[in-house]
């Protein structure tokens, strides 16, 4: 364990350098998975000590201190994922310093406080129709002015991607034929594979192949990642892509697995009114659903579909 020197600062680095280059299974963790991680944790600390709490050592953290940090956390507004997200970043480093389920026992006392935990089930239809948008009209308009921006939100759209993955995809590389190989800006550096099944998909594919060079993802080669995203979001921004409008780039996340599952189905999903549908075929449909999300469990789709029909 990391002594006080250094004081909490050097505590924390000195377990980041031992711990954070691993995953909780013991397999490699990304870049951005160990950025996201030493993120939050040095924010996070930092923040305990303007809380009034001097601890010396990182390994000095308990329960009173993560409580501290979670009300902090919702009196300042932040949403009920991003805290989420950083419970989750906490429990790991629990486990790195010994203190393993220690997060998961106050977790408790959180949620009886009535600090709201996110929801894992939608209820109601984030995608762009549901909005009232015309999907290929306002992707239209926004490629007029920022091809690249555009076809961005197409293969979004077209694939199910995050917005971070469409930015970084290298066409090129990801085309094998049948199915698109998602292996760059994937959350937690989960590689996927996901199937090229009809001409708009395959269109979609063809026109970033045309804008990204051989080995290049489709982001302007004269930018880097942030400024990237920077420029990205300043350009859908101006064309009223924002939450307070109502539709953010990531409801064609949701449009697609929205599609995804009535293609299995043959039925709306329920976060979009569709009847009663066969238990195994919704288990089923909702596993697609997962794998073409990226994600491991087929229980976080109904943060896309809605709750399943029983």
């Amino acid at each position: 364990m990391a002594n006080a020197k250094g004081g909490w600062k050097g505590s924390l680095a000195s377990i980041l350098k031992q711990h954070n280059g691993s995953k909780v299974d013991g397999s490699v963790a990304s870049y951005a998975t160990q950025y996201k991680r030493s993120s939050v944790l040095f924010s996070s600390f930092k923040e305990l000590r303007t809380l009034g709490y001097k601890i010396d050592s990182v390994t000095q953290f308990k329960g009173k201190h993560f409580d501290a940090l979670v009300r902090s956390w919702s009196a300042r507004g932040l949403s009920s994922s991003t805290i989420q997200n950083r419970i989750s970043v906490f429990r790991v480093f629990c486990k790195w310093v010994g203190k393993d389920g220690m997060i998961q026992r106050y977790e408790k006392q959180i949620r009886e406080s009535g600090i709201s935990r996110r929801s894992m089930v939608a209820d109601n239809d984030r995608s762009w129709s549901a909005a009232g948008v015309d999907v290929q009209k306002k992707i239209g308009e926004v490629s007029a002015q920022d091809k690249r921006v555009g076809i961005q939100l197409e293969l979004q759209r077209a694939f199910g991607l995050r917005a971070r993955e469409s930015m970084q995809l290298r066409p090129h590389q990801a085309d094998k034929g049948h199915y698109l190989a998602v292996s760059h800006g994937t959350k937690g550096g989960r590689d996927r594979v996901v199937e090229i099944g009809n001409k708009y998909q395959r269109d979609v594919l063809d026109r970033a192949k045309a804008l990204a060079s051989k080995n290049g993802s489709t982001i302007d080669p004269k930018k880097n990642l942030s400024q990237w995203k920077n420029h990205y979001y300043r350009v859908i921004r101006s064309h009223g892509i924002t939450r307070d409008s109502g539709f953010t780039s990531h409801g064609l996340r949701h449009e697609r697995l929205n599609e995804v599952y009535k293609e299995v189905t043959g039925n709306l999903s329920p976060v979009q009114g569709g009847g009663k549908v066969d238990r195994e075929i919704d288990n089923f449909a909702r596993q697609e659903v997962a794998e073409v999300a990226g994600h491991s469990r087929s229980s976080i789709s109904s943060a896309y579909l809605g709750s399943g029909r029983r």
